[in-house]
């Protein structure tokens, strides 16, 4: 048979094709999977750039495939007689560590953390939740720059894009769905601009009775990492700095209290591998070891406190049992990595850092929300619930206590709040008199729980 003369040219001169005859062994097995063996190649340097890779034809782009895997062979020094599945099994094994090693590059990529870290979070808080249950999940695509954005682009907050999206599209129309919280994945710090937009966002939340759930990373307490944080020995007089005059103002304020900020974040998942979570296309193992904590996935802890949100509200109506291990705040099945460094298996905690009971019971204090590990268990704890708001001190113990916890209160008034706007609207429009709404106050009290939102 004669030769197929077409050929095709490409930038960079990565490939020349002319197909080979048909009948011999190399088309034959070409022609098992359906492709054409070339010819002629050239420089195979040209497959670096992206374009001529995606213009190359897949019978080149093998064609090449087999060149490199006979010059591989050539490199061995040894005589190949024949192939045999042993080679090849060893060959593709050091293509499956090249391609391992610069995935784990783009992996490991702080924007690239970033993204898969929200939707890991994001993904675990919609796998918690059960939709038959009378609850619904919405997203918003918006950074926490174009937040801030949009507050700094009107001069009233009224006028902004999230009064209008909560309080106006939902909590102040008609036949509206009031929102029961804002959880967000962003992590604030305790700077001027920070604290500014956590002030605006409470305003919005004060206003459409909704907490809003961020969190507090290291760069608020001026550290590196978590365990440096876990590390300040007085965190009562640091606070003390001269760094922190506007988030203490912050929290002096009214609408604070809706305002949530929890720590540290969460195992998203376990490093791919064999024995951890395999990879169906290659033999992908990420390196990462237990030392190496930014390799690791970590995602918002606001995403496990809002899994208790909806588990307390599926459970008995309100979403207020978040708090204890027995009570609601327990976050179960956290993902545990062992590693070995020589010396044995070791566990990598599915929290950034183990915070010890004093220590966690300061922090909470601060107004954080703290994730406490359990040791050698496979679950953490939110012990409090206290919103950013400083409590107030009162003349007896049991007012101070009452103050502390007052946004697990603010959140159950929201409910009252989004129930009794809704029911009284259909009143006045039905012209009922000022006697009726006592007695109807009461029958909300007793019957909001179950039919509130």
């Amino acid at each position: 048979m004669s030769v197929n003369n077409e050929s095709q040219n490409l930038a960079g001169g990565a490939v020349v094709e002319k197909h080979l005859p048909q009948g011999g062994v190399y088309a034959s097995l070409f022609d098992k999977i359906n492709l054409t063996p070339v010819a002629e190649l050239g420089d195979l340097n040209g497959f670096d750039d992206t374009t001529v890779m995606a213009e190359t034809s897949a019978d080149a782009r093998v064609t090449a495939a087999v060149k490199v895997f006979m010059q591989c062979l050539q490199k061995s020094g040894h005589k190949v007689e024949k192939l045999d599945k042993t080679i090849l099994d060893h060959h593709i094994a050091e293509l499956d560590f090249q391609i391992g090693r610069q995935l784990d590059e783009v992996m490991h990529h702080p924007d690239f953390q970033r993204t898969e870290g929200v939707w890991r979070g994001l993904k675990s808080l919609v796998d918690k939740t059960d939709f038959r249950q009378n609850v619904k999940l919405e997203l918003l695509d918006l950074s926490k720059e174009e937040l801030r954005q949009d507050f700094e682009d009107f001069p009233e907050i009224i006028q902004s894009g999230l009064y209008k999206q909560t309080y106006i599209a939902e909590y102040d129309t008609p036949g509206g769905e009031p929102i029961a919280a804002v959880i967000s994945a962003y992590e604030f710090d305790a700077s001027a601009q920070d604290v500014a937009l956590m002030r605006n966002i409470s305003k919005v939340a004060a206003a459409a009775h909704m907490p809003f759930i961020g969190s507090a990373g290291p760069a608020f307490f001026l550290k590196e990492n978590m365990e440096q944080v876990a590390a300040i020995k007085d965190i009562g007089n640091y606070f003390d700095r001269a760094e922190y005059i506007k988030w203490k103002s912050f929290r002096d304020t009214d609408d604070s209290r809706y305002i949530g900020l929890v720590m540290p974040r969460v195992l998203g998942r376990l490093p791919y591998g064999p024995d951890t979570v395999p990879v169906r296309s290659f033999n992908y193992v990420e390196e990462v070891k237990g030392p190496e904590h930014d390799k690791y996935l970590w995602t918002n802890a606001s995403f496990a406190f809002a899994a208790n949100m909806v588990k307390s509200f599926i459970n008995n109506g309100w979403c207020v049992q978040i708090r204890g291990p027995q009570a609601g705040g327990a976050v179960q099945d956290l993902p545990i990595h062992l590693y070995d460094l020589g010396t044995g298996n070791q566990v990598k905690i599915p929290s950034e850092v183990m915070l010890p009971e004093t220590r966690e019971f300061e922090f909470a204090n601060l107004g954080f929300i703290p994730l406490s590990y359990y040791k050698n268990r496979d679950y953490a704890c939110f012990f409090s619930a206290n919103s950013a708001q400083k409590p107030a001190l009162y003349d007896t113990a049991d007012a101070t206590a009452n103050s502390r916890i007052c946004w697990i209160k603010h959140k159950a008034l929201c409910y009252f709040g989004a129930y009794f706007r809704g029911k009284y609207r259909v009143d006045c429009h039905e012209g009922l008199s000022e006697e009726y709404f006592p007695e109807r106050k009461k029958d909300g009290i007793h019957g909001g729980r179950k039919r509130g939102r």
